[in-house]
């Protein structure tokens, strides 16, 4: 097992619960609460998916029932994005998508009544484009 690195103490106190059986009956592997919820939600998502059409035409019961929200458990749990819990990220880049994106150091700004303008004479150089030949394009210097 790789040793894992702290930056705090604080994640040394957060210790997930694990399942390790049912009712005396051995699970084949221990899940965490946080897994067997996601597993729950993956079930309750794809029941949901099979009342709507052409969804409800497909009948594959295992991989419905037990693959995709095992799958969807484990990318929940397992996997991060951009280093949050996909759950996280996701919820964060909608409500990113869904801000008004007007800030000042973190905080919204009401409406923007009129343009900046600067005081003094601002400076700015104007670029010309001159249409050169084939000849030009290889010139070292102008």
């Amino acid at each position: 097992m790789k040793p894992k690195i702290l930056r705090t103490y604080n994640s040394v106190w957060k210790v997930e619960k694990v399942m390790y059986g049912i009712q005396d009956i051995p699970l084949p592997f221990p899940l965490t609460y946080r897994q067997i919820g996601f597993f729950g939600g993956g079930v309750l998502i794809v029941w949901i998916l099979n009342h709507f059409p052409p969804l409800n035409l497909l009948d594959f019961g295992l991989i419905e029932y037990i693959f995709l929200p095992g799958l969807f458990a484990w990318f929940f749990t397992k996997q991060l994005l951009d280093g949050k819990a996909p759950h996280r990220f996701f919820l964060r880049a909608i409500q990113y998508h869904l801000s008004p994106h007007h800030h000042n150091r973190y905080k919204e700004v009401s409406g923007v009544k009129k343009p900046y303008r600067y005081p003094g004479k601002v400076g700015y150089r104007q670029l010309s484009h001159q249409e050169r030949d084939d000849a030009d394009e290889h010139r070292v210097s102008d």
